[in-house]
């Protein structure tokens, strides 16, 4: 029964399942970067030296001196350059980690071509697309364009690195991990119109969208690196030196998140192009052969994996995270389960360690692995470990979590996507009940992971229990309710046919656009869907067709005499939504749990009406007229009263439900010690 479950079904049942090690969960460290000290001179001016040798512009030889982070490293490498073929020729390149203050995003970057402002247009002269790079007349290795004006080029720049943070957001990402992947980088001079002396540059040819990303992050304005730091060695050195000196003086622990974004992204790894060797059949010039590359990169990429083949190697990130031990943590799962997770062992092998072999157990254990809010900084890591973004959402670990479940199941259809995308796209809907992540958790029995554990049947009992104490009419199912719900997903979206599918996006206003999640929740939330989802559980752990039952858990049948086969339209006719009216309760627990989902309902609606009119802008697409305008006073203080004693109302209605529970602690202790 329920306590066989250690379920506790009243309201404040996913705070006493809390770990006793339970702490923040966005507080996640990120990388600390190496401690890179400021190049000595003579190590700056050796390389000078080196690239002066190789034939290197004098504005080029200054801004990758002064960029490289390692200097005598680079200037090692110059002698032994690695290859990159491209079309119509070889790229010489030297990996190494530069300054960030040092490299700047394509001016001419084709990510804009489609928008670009055209003088034939009529576009202003300060946002005319520039023209293409050319091959330097004085190096065979670097690339020239012609401006008509600092100012012009500065306005590029700014606008590009808009642009790219815009279509391509990466701060979030390289704020937690810094740059991953090398960007390419190529030296430009910049030449004039009017007369202005040439700007050298360190061009990303490969990597604008990262190095735009770094540059928000430092407040660097791309004018400034390409026109003060380029030619001016000693602020360059002052600017980089402020960031490492802070870090000597106050320590890596003392710094605020913000100040460990910057250094992160203090420097980036680059390929820097230090020479090009034609092809000699067709002597392609190098400004061609750089722009081939550009394009094999962006407009002819490989094939993108998709998502399923990105969330298959997450998911396995995910378990290694898991599996594996921290300094201060042991592993969450093991080896075993590991493998159980991963689907990688045989079901007759899995049984032999003790695993279940119902799918739906494994779903659920799955669930509260990846799911459960206990673990959610492992799961976190293991997705940053291949996408450093830096906040992974819910979606993106129940989406993970899908494609664990059903590896299984792929694997029997061959992997026919008629019949395995719609299954996935249904679990990956169902499982976004946000009571998964703050209901399974590892204390928490789970029904069928052990012999000795409680059974389905206690499982169902328990579930009864809460729907009798009006969980799910408050706006939230309990435990043993979330779990049930979890399991029979499973079976619903595998049925065939699906006895549970996505909402129906755009239809009429007769046709139920209520989320595969939602309709779990008003299922649960009443005795008969409890026992229907008992009875799905029980029929798919068995290989039977899913039939619809009654109140009492008995097949309903047809005009015919026959059992009626469970879909989807079923499950959303009969489990509506609506509130319960046959109990005819209007006193006690349950009728108040119900009045306390309108009251949740009442506010997620206010929240969102304040956000509408938020969003009334003063003219077409301009700004928010309440955030320029503001709104009378008078009328603002009287609502805020309002709110005010509502709010007042709410705070003692917890304050008396904290002094029942210590009260009713109080007197069990005290039954303890009699």
């Amino acid at each position: 029964m329920a306590g066989e479950l250690t379920r506790h079904p009243g309201p404040d049942a996913a705070a006493d399942a809390r770990p006793a090690d339970d702490v923040p969960l966005d507080m996640d460290a990120g990388w600390q970067p190496a401690n890179w000290p400021l190049p000595r001179v003579n190590a700056v001016d050796n390389l000078s030296d080196a690239l002066s040798s190789r034939g290197f512009t004098e504005g080029t030889v200054r801004v990758l001196s002064h960029g490289a982070v390692r200097p005598d490293e680079l200037r090692r490498k110059l002698s032994d350059p690695a290859e990159l073929r491209v079309q119509g020729g070889t790229l010489l390149i030297a990996e190494t980690r530069l300054w960030s203050a040092a490299v700047v995003p394509h001016p001419a970057n084709p990510r804009e071509y489609g928008r670009r402002s055209y003088a034939l247009g009529g576009a202003a002269a300060g946002l005319r697309v520039l023209p293409e790079p050319t091959t330097s007349a004085e190096s065979p290795a670097e690339l020239e364009i012609l401006v008509d004006s600092p100012g012009t080029l500065a306005t590029r720049l700014e606008d590009a690195q808009g642009r790219l943070a815009k279509d391509n957001p990466l701060g979030e990402d390289v704020a937690v991990e810094g740059v991953l992947q090398p960007l390419t980088v190529v030296p430009m001079t910049v030449r004039h119109r009017n007369g202005h002396r040439p700007a050298a540059l360190l061009i990303a040819a490969d990597g604008s969208s990262r190095i735009s990303a770094v540059h928000e992050l430092l407040d660097y304005a791309p004018s400034k690196v390409a026109y003060e730091w380029s030619s001016d060695s000693r602020l360059f050195r002052r600017e980089v030196n402020r960031w490492i000196r802070l870090v000597q003086k106050q320590g890596w622990e003392s710094l605020s998140e913000a100040e460990q974004q910057k250094v992160r992204v203090l420097t980036v790894p680059a390929r820097v192009v230090i020479g090009f060797r034609p092809n000699e059949r067709t002597l392609l010039p190098f400004h061609t052969a750089v722009r081939n590359f550009i394009g094999l990169t962006h407009i002819r990429p490989p094939k993108p994996y998709g998502s399923a083949v990105e969330n298959e190697a997450k998911a396995d990130a995910v378990l290694d995270a898991l599996a594996q031990p921290t300094r201060t943590r042991p592993a969450r799962i093991s080896e075993l389960e590991k493998q159980w997770f991963a689907g990688v062992i045989t079901a007759e092998d899995a049984e032999a360690e003790g695993f279940s072999p119902h799918r739906d157990v494994r779903a659920a254990a799955i669930c509260r692995s990846v799911l459960g809010g206990s673990t959610k900084r492992r799961v976190n890591d293991g997705i940053r470990s291949l996408t450093a973004k830096q906040k992974p959402t819910r979606e993106d670990r129940v989406d993970l979590a899908v494609e664990l479940i059903i590896r299984p199941y792929r694997t029997e259809q061959n992997d026919l996507l008629q019949r395995v995308r719609p299954r996935r796209a249904v679990l990956q809907r169902a499982l976004r009940l946000p009571e998964i992540e703050r209901h399974l958790r590892t204390e928490l029995r789970l029904e069928g992971a052990t012999a000795d554990g409680p059974s389905l049947e206690d499982l169902r009992d328990a579930a009864l229990e809460e729907v009798e104490y009006g969980l799910g009419d408050n706006g939230e199912l309990g435990p043993a309710q979330t779990e049930l719900a979890t399991k029979a997903a499973y079976y619903m979206a595998v049925a065939d046919p699906m006895a549970l599918q996505r909402e129906v996006f755009g239809g009429t206003a007769y046709e139920d656009d209520r989320s595969p999640a939602t309709v779990l929740r008003a299922m649960l939330s009443r005795s008969r869907g409890v026992h229907q989802a008992y009875e799905v559980v029980r029929a798919g752990r068995r290989g039977e067709t899913l039939y619809e039952v009654d109140e009492k858990g008995e097949r309903v049948l047809t005009s015919g005499g026959e059992p009626r086969e469970l879909t989807d339209t079923l499950v959303r006719h009969t489990y509506n939504g609506e509130p319960s009216r046959t109990d005819g309760q209007s006193t006690g627990f349950a009728a108040a749990s119900r009045r306390w989902a309108e009251v949740r309902a009442k506010v997620e609606e206010f929240t969102k009406a304040v956000d509408a009119m938020a969003d009334v802008p003063v003219t077409e697409g301009g700004k928010s007229l309440v955030e320029r305008d503001g709104w009378d006073a008078a009328q603002i203080a009287e609502l805020r009263r309002k709110l005010d004693r509502s709010d007042r109302r709410l705070a003692a209605w917890a304050d008396t439900h904290d002094l029942a529970k210590e009260a009713a602690r109080e007197q069990a202790d005290d039954e303890e010690t009699r």
